[in-house]
């Protein structure tokens, strides 16, 4: 790790500073996007149920009484451990949407509005609000009501049956591209939002389907398929009309080359020693690579084999050849790339660091301006801030009536223990 070479922008002059966000996410899509807004200034607060708080929070390893996985979508965040079950509960949280911009939540489509919560009810009270709501399938469809997870979201939108080994099995990808897109797509979508409300003083509802966010990403797929009638199919680590593109074997490991276009083509076999595939009739064009995929791959492996990936990797920086090796999170932490850019920073808890600013911005430095919150470890200070208590004796009563826990000790992380006979949707 290296130091900063600049400080961080205070968060009152980062460019969300007085948006407050009231934030009834868990797991990892809806935290992720309002992460994504507390980095740039926003204030989130993160209202989680006493005792329990995000499901995430349970996940291990944990280090200083945090889950790496609650720490790596929740930090700048306040948390607020508050039963909304009960009828005080309820009505503060009522009270802090009152004075929010933007409320989200990741609810399934109809609990809200059970609750007395949708965008019917909280829309017509506050016509400045910005409703986001992420769900699996929208709130508005045939398989609405229907729990999805990542793999589940992964299977259904197409995204599974493109990846692996051609002739393997459909394979999960590695991330969690079903939480992790979809929530950026919120985070863009509640932008738009505060942007629209500026243009016409009107807040809106915002539904952001999982599936939807995936199916959108199939992008070039859906044209090729209906310009060829051919279902586009899992061709492992090479791309399925871009050849030579793809993951080749070295002597030492794994190198990516991606060779897509005539010039970078002849640079390729110019730097492997072939000049003699220039004039292959089988080779002489993308489209004419692709149908002889196979034994392209084939001696392109045969080739790449002779040497180490680094002797590789600086034969074809001479050359102009688009390549890069295949590294794993070991590789990353320290990689020269990754200091340089500042791509990881301190958690704030233990000894984590998170990945932060993948984006730089000429005007502002974001960053980790809070580490995750433990639950509940805000509940005082934001009730007594937004006029709801005023004192621990107020506080105190509230934690008798079950309404939150007691808010000078905020609660443990614990590992999640299944409940007997009942299961996580």
């Amino acid at each position: 790790m290296t130091a900063k070479t600049a400080a961080l922008t205070p968060p009152d002059q980062l460019p969300l500073a007085g948006i407050t966000i009231v934030d009834l996410t868990h797991v990892i899509a809806g935290p992720f996007a309002s992460m994504i807004l507390a980095d740039l200034g926003a204030t989130v607060i993160k209202v989680e149920a006493p005792g329990r708080g995000d499901t995430a929070r349970g996940t291990p390893p944990h280090d200083d009484g945090i889950s790496h996985f609650f720490a790596a979508v929740n930090r700048n965040k306040h948390s607020v451990a508050l039963n909304i079950k009960t009828v005080r509960g309820k009505k503060m949280l009522e009270q802090l949407i009152a004075q929010a911009d933007v409320l989200i939540h990741n609810f399934r489509p109809g609990v809200m509005e059970k609750l007395g919560l949708g965008f019917d009810v909280l829309g017509e009270r506050h016509p400045g609000l910005v409703y986001c709501a992420i769900s699996g399938f929208g709130q508005d469809s045939p398989l609405r009501d229907r729990p999805a997870f990542d793999g589940v979201i992964q299977a259904m939108s197409g995204l599974m049956s493109l990846t692996g080994e051609a002739n393997g099995p459909p394979v999960r990808a590695g991330l969690s591209v079903g939480d992790f897109i979809p929530g950026l797509y919120a985070a863009m979508s509640i932008v738009v939002g505060l942007r629209e409300k500026e243009r016409r003083g009107k807040g809106q509802f915002i539904d952001v389907s999982n599936f939807d966010c995936l199916f959108n990403i199939l992008g070039y797929y859906v044209p090729y398929y209906e310009l060829t009638g051919k279902v586009p199919r899992r061709t492992g680590g090479a791309h399925p009309t871009v050849v030579p593109m793809g993951g080749f074997p070295t002597a030492d490991g794994h190198l990516v080359v991606a060779a897509f276009n005539q010039g970078f083509w002849r640079n390729l076999c110019k730097a492997l020693g072939r000049n003699d595939w220039l004039d292959d009739p089988r080779y002489a064009t993308l489209t004419l690579r692709a149908k002889h995929s196979e034994t392209l791959f084939e001696a392109l492996c045969e080739a790449m084999r002779q040497k180490t990936t680094a002797e590789w990797e600086e034969i074809f920086k001479v050359n102009d050849v688009p390549c890069g090796p295949v590294l794993n999170v070991a590789d990353l932490i320290d990689h020269p790339q990754v200091r340089h850019r500042e791509l990881l920073d301190h958690s704030g808890r233990g000894k984590m660091h998170v990945p932060v600013r993948p984006v730089k911005y000429g005007s502002f430095r974001d960053g980790v301006q809070r580490p995750p919150p433990r639950l509940g470890e805000d509940t005082g200070a934001i009730l007594e801030r937004y006029g709801f208590v005023s004192g621990d004796a107020e506080l105190e009563q509230l934690a008798v009536e079950g309404v939150l826990e007691d808010p000078r000790f905020p609660q443990p992380e614990h590992e999640e223990k299944a409940k007997p006979g009942k299961t996580r949707t």
